[in-house]
């Protein structure tokens, strides 16, 4: 449908990527201008480039003389209706403004800027190989292949790990390429994926990706964008900002690890990166693949309400089988102390790591905490080492030249000679084990094994990561001691062991996700063993195992703790069974802060009916790089339209400019 053309003189509201909802200006007497164009703008003392969203048909409340005309447009490039209301949906559903959507749309600012001298790619055809698959695999990828070209939908490919489902979504991405003007985009969870992930799909399909995340050069955007809009790009591989690209013509979305937390986006615009791309699919009229072998609570429910289909894998790929899984009680099994200090690993994963050893195969500890110990307190008075910007005790590292660190806000200091509390000397005692400690012991247990420690501390980079995985792949690795980075996607023929050395940690904290998030992780952490000929086997270190997490994780039970936390959640009244809101609150000034809390809170919504508000309490982390910190969590019925609730509120209280407040719909972060 042909767009209808603006006049002279007509009023236009241009959405710039600002933190704003969009401007009025006046379309000038040269120039063919419709909505979704890029038009530059002046706006204060410079000009921007923005979009034109709608026409301004409502009387001015100002005067006229003051609009300013659009000074000029961007001839290739313009927006889809279906982009604008994409902006729109995203804005209204997280309560962000239009223009910091927007942003992530066009990329980064100067992404029409010609940049001469370098060589661009412009072969983005690929030539999928074929590849043998089961049974299972087969019938699959025909019914995710039925969905092609008919409308919305949402199919979860649900299958154990190592089952092959990147494998079944590549020959549904290839029988969507057949159409040659189509685009599909597949979406990772993180960076760190992308390594082996990419090895494989050049390998099917003959060419590399375009990516989109946040480690590409500003050079590689410019490029990728552009050939994304163009519609050169057929396969574009990113993180969840690579969803608001203006893709041409977009046919499939396929979103691996549905379940990973990283898909939820923290600051800025706030929102989650997999109900955004069902909201996008819904739009554009397309399917969406959810791809995961431990699939979300949400995404398990609305399959069991019929919203969404699903397709299974229940078997490995190839002779691999599922690992074993054994839960060893610390209770019964204390790690022995050694000469050369307190050990962290019991005897049974000891013997185990050295009968692996001794067959030549690959053994991985995974433990999620950074650093040498997460507490460093005095031995004499009981004084704990505090970050001074954070409410949270530092992180030791390096056992030898101890410094202490906050991984919130970056702080660091040397730990001092004396107590500050009780002056006595060298009475610094470290508590609990960090991925540091780790390495220490199993160096001094293995001292002729080659040991390689994975975590964000010494990973610095895209490039690093690959050289260490291929590293492991080429078995040059005996023992690989990691954090979250290695849990997901990586495959490891070789590696028949995976330790967790406190399974336990994931339950900490106040978080009504932790019983899924502890699931999903030991199962993913679980699944790295045994992925190729070698049978695997799993030793978790548990307090808890008579825990129900735990026993559903041994038993691979995955239906029962499901029942058993859908169950749970109804009860309780949370999610899936309402909605949530968090509002965080933090300023410098902590009576400022007080005194607006206690305003907002004489007029929290806790009269309506099926509606809860609770605050403000202190948030977890009450100061946050010297801000103080308060919190209110709403709970509202799934019927009621929670964003409204919020926007009513807010409407009775005048914010100080001192006082940022951010408003996560649907958090998944409570600290």
């Amino acid at each position: 449908m042909e767009k209808t053309k603006f006049s002279y003189g007509d009023i236009v509201k241009v959405l710039l990527p600002l933190n704003c909802d969009g401007y009025d200006y006046m379309i000038p007497m040269e120039g063919d201008f419709v909505i979704g164009d890029y038009v530059y703008v002046p706006f204060r003392s410079k000009q921007e480039l923005g979009v034109i969203i709608s026409k301004n048909d409502k009387p001015l409340n100002y005067d006229i003389s003051k609009v300013r005309f659009i000074l000029g447009k961007c001839k290739d490039y313009c927006l889809t209706e279906n982009q604008i209301l994409f902006i729109k949906k995203v804005a209204e559903y997280n309560l962000s403004s239009f223009g910091n959507v927007l942003k992530m749309v066009m990329g980064f600012s100067g992404i029409f800027d010609d940049v001469k001298g370098r060589k661009k790619e412009t072969n983005y055809i690929p030539s999928y190989t074929d590849v043998n698959l089961t049974e299972e695999q087969k019938n699959a990828t025909e019914f995710l292949s039925s969905k092609l070209g008919n409308g919305f939908s949402v199919c979860l490919l649900d299958g154990i790990t190592g089952s092959g489902k990147t494998e079944v979504y590549f020959k549904v991405v290839n029988e969507a390429l057949k159409n040659i003007d189509n685009q599909v985009l597949i979406m990772l969870p993180e960076i760190s994926l992308t390594g082996q992930f990419l090895t494989k799909f050049e390998l099917r399909f003959g060419i590399k990706p375009v990516l989109w995340h946040s480690n590409i050069t500003p050079a590689q955007r410019r490029d990728n964008w552009k050939a994304i809009v163009n519609g050169e790009a057929k396969v574009i591989v990113g993180t969840r900002s690579s969803l608001f690209l203006p893709y041409k013509n977009l046919s499939l979305i396929v979103l691996d690890e549905e379940h990973d937390n990283s898909y939820k986006q923290e600051d800025n615009v706030i929102y989650h990166g997999r109900d955004m791309a069902v909201l996008k699919a819904s739009i554009d009229k397309i399917p969406i693949i959810l791809a995961s072998a431990t699939p979300s609570i949400e995404t398990l429910n609305n399959v069991k309400l019929g919203k969404y289909q699903s397709v299974k894998l229940t078997s490995r790929f190839g002779e691999a089988v599922m690992p074993k899984i054994e839960l060893i009680d610390l209770r019964q099994n204390k790690p022995e102390k050694q000469e050369w200090g307190q050990s962290w690993l019991s005897n049974v994963l000891v013997k185990k790591i050295e009968d692996n050893l001794s067959l030549g195969n690959q053994v991985m500890l995974y433990i999620n905490r950074r650093g040498y110990a997460p507490l460093v307190l005095c031995s004499s008075c009981g004084y704990r080492i505090q970050c001074p910007n954070c409410s949270v005790y530092l992180t030791a590292h390096n056992k030898d030249n101890t410094r202490c660190y906050c991984h919130h806000c970056g702080y660091s200091a040397k730990l001092p000679q004396h107590c500050p509390e009780c002056e006595k000397e060298d009475s610094w005692f470290l508590c609990g084990p960090g991925i540091e400690r780790i390495e220490d012991e199993v160096k001094n247990r293995f001292p002729d094994a080659k040991i390689t420690t994975i975590s964000s501390d010494n990973i610095t980079s895209q490039t690093k990561l690959n050289d260490i995985i291929k590293q492991i792949e080429d078995r040059a690795v005996d023992i690989i001691i990691g954090t979250q980075i290695l849990v997901k996607g990586h495959h490891f023929p070789d590696l028949t062991l995976v330790g967790v050395v406190d399974g336990d940690m994931s339950f900490s904290g106040a978080d009504l996700r932790a019983n899924e998030n502890t699931f999903q992780l030991l199962t993913q952490v679980s699944g790295r063993a045994g992925r190729g000929e070698k049978k695997g086997e799993v030793v978790i270190q548990t307090f808890n195992p008579d825990n129900p997490v735990m026993k559903a994780i041994a038993e691979n039970d995955r239906e029962s703790f499901f029942k058993e936390e859908l169950e749970n959640r109804r009860i309780s009244k949370m999610p899936p069974f309402s909605k949530l809101a968090s509002v965080v609150l933090s300023a410098k000034n902590k009576q400022i802060l007080d005194s607006f809390c206690y305003s907002l809170s004489r007029c929290a919504p806790n009269n309506l009916d099926r509606v809860s508000c609770f605050g403000p309490i202190d948030a977890p982390i009450a100061l946050l790089k010297k801000n103080y910190r308060k919190r209110f969590l709403l709970i509202v019925d799934k019927s009621i339209r929670i964003q409204d609730i919020i926007k009513k509120w807010f409407s009775f209280v005048n914010p100080p400019s001192s006082i940022n407040i951010k408003i996560d719909i649907d958090p998944y972060n409570f600290m």
